[in-house]
């Protein structure tokens, strides 16, 4: 019997689930499969931007936490075809049906191609069995893929793929609401930087950091601004912790 997250050759597994929207669930799961990957290539990196200090004559160690860059993540699915593990897998495999050109069109296709619904690509779940790759409640890594390469090693008479590797590199993206739970950043008493995107007001962000509309003019000096409704898109603005 074979263990608990292992194919037939003793190689780990993981689950790699689709789905339509950000806030992902049973009504917007589109495919899930389970693959074989490579323990050497995954890899997770966590990151926070530490910015030094403007002022003239600043010391070494004049620096600040800014943000927490969004996390990533790279694995490479092995896709091997030319192990039968048994006779319904060598008639399925007689009769045309190539598992690892079947997995890696299923990978583009909810990977990397614009879906209809929603004009952008699915977001990814990858749960390797038997193993936490981030601190959510299971312990999966939730994003998008940013980069996917398919790497082919050997194919058939017909042109057809038979061995590949498939190099995936996922960002992290997470809904609005599991990220707030997963930082705390509904507290007035941290520091915030928010990009500032078309349509943000700097005066209702305020109001939602603070519990207050009055505390606006307290960032619109802090960030230089020469008023409320001068923000920049694109500009990264502070919401310092403030006095309530």
């Amino acid at each position: 019997m074979l263990g608990i997250g292992l194919n037939s050759t003793g190689g780990p597994l993981c689950d790699v689930t689709f789905y339509s929207k950000i806030e992902r669930g049973a009504g917007n799961q589109l495919e899930k499969i389970t693959l074989p990957y490579d323990t050497k290539t995954l890899q997770t990196t966590y990151a926070n931007d530490i910015v030094k200090s403007l002022a003239i004559g600043a010391e070494s160690g004049a620096t600040r936490y800014q943000k927490s860059s969004p996390s990533k993540l790279s694995i490479t699915f092995v896709l091997d075809d030319t192990v039968i593990e048994d006779a319904a897998s060598l008639a399925d495999k007689m009769l045309g049906n190539i598992e690892t050109e079947n997995t890696i069109q299923t990978l583009l296709k909810y990977g990397t191609a614009i879906q209809s619904e929603t004009h952008e690509p699915a977001y990814i779940t990858i749960t390797p069995l038997n193993m936490a790759l981030n601190d959510g409640p299971n312990m999966s890594f939730s994003g998008m893929l940013c980069s996917t390469q398919v790497e082919t090693e050997l194919v058939d008479n017909k042109g057809r793929r038979l061995k590949a590797k498939v190099h995936c590199c996922v960002v992290e993206c997470l809904p609005e609401k599991e990220v707030k739970l997963k930082s705390g950043k509904s507290s007035p008493d941290l520091t915030h930087v928010i990009q500032h995107q078309a349509g943000d007001s700097v005066l209702i962000q305020s109001a939602k950091i603070y519990g207050d509309q009055q505390f606006v003019h307290q960032v619109a000096k802090v960030n230089r601004l020469a008023s409320i409704r001068s923000a920049e898109v694109g500009a990264d603005i502070l919401y310092p912790p403030l006095e309530r």
